[in-house]
């Protein structure tokens, strides 16, 4: 039975879709280009694939407090996070699992190659220029982990000073700044939040008191030309320390590395780049104290060149090394080597999205992955778009080789990698610069998927696992207007077992309205539905729908207050089964841009 609530958001939705054709004359030209689907800058309304950018103007207008908030507004995204601000936070793309996205921060692989996560909850929006989701498998393009699609994170590129301090519910307290020049910029932000109780009595380490978390983090760049191109220094560092029931963690992370990006208008145009990453994650649990460290260092290069007007042939080679250690336990490391070629481009009404990769991995041999996607461009901004993928995932150094807890979840040096294939048929409308509906067909077959299993709840490749979907998305702008609305409809299911996948709903919808006023405020609002999901031992996690404000109000030329509340309605529903949801909560802050 459909829930009430998300009638009324399709009913929003298709008020929505409905207006395009009559908004269309009144949208301005958008010239948004995106790099993360082929490596290469391209149009985002030109991507044969699926894309949602968050720029900096939408980061500020979201007034997000955290990456939760910000990314569970688009289509194809569930995130699950235990507890209220810095919980241990899990992004599943198109229905996959968490681990079975790329997470790159300014082309540098960021998830620990430990636990194969990143710490969405560690990394402060403030920080954040713009981001791409890359929805269906890119592994022809980037190697191991892009199953479900990449993520991309640009951090800050502020042109100018600014100051940002605010206040919150449970005792939330936050500030950031950002600054740069023609070739240099720098931002750095620090938030405490006291928290509230993070597990409730159907919790396995229940205790009622507040868990609170103190994030730091800071990015910084420099940029010279160099011949005809550009050398860019980047680095990035965050640390954060959250108090949870029964224990403690503390996580360190790095990131940064040098780029070479050539701008010549020859028929040839270079990039080579030398990136690195460290992560140390501390926990301390009812089980004992664990230390683990990983590092990964980056090195590739890649050539594009124009074969003709329009259309673009690139090479590349790259590869890694990472090496990590769980103190007292296991020391490993392992390095993987990749080559690749892809065709960009269009000929004639035909657009072409072509990529083919070998990886070799150190461990576990070779894998071969390519891509293939085509669109047919119809006239009146209408393109019937297909594609087909495969992809893989290499375990982890946790899924391999770790000790676990008295003999249970041990890891195995005898896995295999995941590996997944893909097809998609999409139809996009774009009436104008600026706007595009898009629709979306996909299904997603993962073979060898890891799972813990049998009686010690080893690692073990046992499981298949198949995501059917449907994800329309829309966005238009018409004078002081902003509107922007999705829903995805999902069938992620375990094909062993019959069950559906933890933690992914089948449906989800999203609206996001806001309004430009007259000397630069605005209000927004955001509705969120979601329905039912399943978690751990089967347990349901009800449907619920929020809704959240955002308001923006300048006080003077310099000085702006800003202004946020989340579950408008107090909504009570629980996150994960054991852990609460943080209420109704509001957030007030001043803004100085000198």
């Amino acid at each position: 039975m459909i829930h009430p609530s998300f009638l009324r958001h399709l009913l929003a939705l298709a008020a929505l879709l409905s207006s395009a054709e009559t908004l269309a004359d009144a949208i301005e030209a958008s010239d948004t280009l995106v790099v993360t689907a082929t490596r290469s800058e391209q149009g985002l309304n030109d991507s044969l694939a699926p894309i949602s950018v968050i720029d900096r103007d939408d980061i500020e207008r979201s007034q997000a407090p955290d990456l939760f908030e910000l990314l569970r507004l688009e289509a194809g995204v569930d995130i699950a996070r235990a507890g209220g601000p810095g919980g241990q936070t899990s992004l599943f793309l198109r229905g996959s699992n968490s681990n079975h996205v790329l997470v790159l921060i300014d082309g540098v692989r960021v998830a620990s190659a430990a636990t194969g996560a990143f710490a969405w909850e560690n990394l402060d929006p403030a920080l954040i220029e713009r981001i791409e989701i890359v929805r269906g498998p890119r592994a022809a393009r980037w190697g191991s982990d892009a199953i479900g699609g990449v993520i991309q994170i640009f951090t800050r590129r502020a042109e100018a000073a600014e100051l940002r301090a605010g206040l919150g519910s449970h005792g939330d307290r936050r500030v950031s700044a950002a600054l740069g020049g023609e070739r240099w910029r720098f931002a750095a932000s620090w938030r405490r939040n006291d928290g509230f109780s993070s597990q409730n009595p159907d919790g396995f380490a229940f205790d009622p008191d507040d868990d609170g978390v103190e994030q730091r983090g800071a990015t910084v760049a420099t940029n010279l030309p160099l011949g005809d191109g550009r050398l860019e220094l980047h680095g990035r560092v965050q640390d954060g320390r959250l108090e949870f029931d029964q224990g403690e963690s503390d996580i360190q992370s790095y990131s940064g590395g040098l780029d070479y990006h050539q701008d010549s208008n020859g028929p040839w145009r270079f990039d080579a780049h030398l990136l690195g990453a460290r992560e140390r994650l501390e926990t301390t649990t009812a089980f004992g104290e664990s230390d683990i460290v990983t590092r990964r260092v980056q090195l590739g290069l890649q050539a594009e060149r124009e074969l003709r007007a329009g259309l673009d042939w690139m090479v590349g080679v790259d590869g890694w090394q990472e090496d990590g250690v769980l103190r007292g336990s296991w020391r490993e490391d392992r390095h993987t080597f990749g080559v690749w070629t892809g065709l960009d481009g269009g000929l004639g009404d035909l657009d072409i999205e072509t990529a083919l990769r070998l990886d070799r991995d150190q461990r576990f041999g070779s894998e071969l992955t390519g891509n293939l996607a085509l669109g047919w461009r119809l006239g009146e901004g209408f393109r019937l778009q297909g594609s087909v993928g495969r992809s893989f995932r290499a375990p982890n150094f946790n899924q391999l080789y770790s000790p676990g807890f008295d003999g249970l979840f041990a890891g195995n040096p005898e896995l295999a990698p995941e590996t997944a294939e893909a097809i998609e048929l999409g139809l996009s409308w774009q009436p104008a610069d600026g706007q595009q509906l898009q629709l979306n067909l996909f299904e997603t077959r993962i073979d060898d998927l890891i799972d813990f299993s049998g009686p010690d709840f080893q690692a073990i490749n046992i499981r298949r696992a198949r995501i059917r979907g449907l994800e329309i998305s829309h966005r238009v702008e018409h004078g002081p207007w902003i509107a922007a609305s999705q829903v995805t409809w999902q069938e992620p299911e375990d094909r062993d077992s019959g069950l559906r996948l933890l933690r992914r709903a089948k449906t989800k919808a999203a609206v996001q309205i806001d309004r430009r006023l007259a000397g630069g405020g605005w209000w927004g609002l955001e509705v969120l539905y979601t329905s039912a999901r399943i978690d751990v031992a089967q347990a349901r996690l009800d449907a619920h729908t929020l809704i959240n404000l955002r308001a923006g109000l300048p006080l003077g030329e310099q000085w702006r207050l800003e202004g946020r509340i989340d579950n408008v309605g107090d909504r009570d529903y629980d996150p994960l089964i054991g852990f609460n949801a943080p209420g109704r909560t509001g957030h007030l802050a001043l803004r100085w841009t000198p």
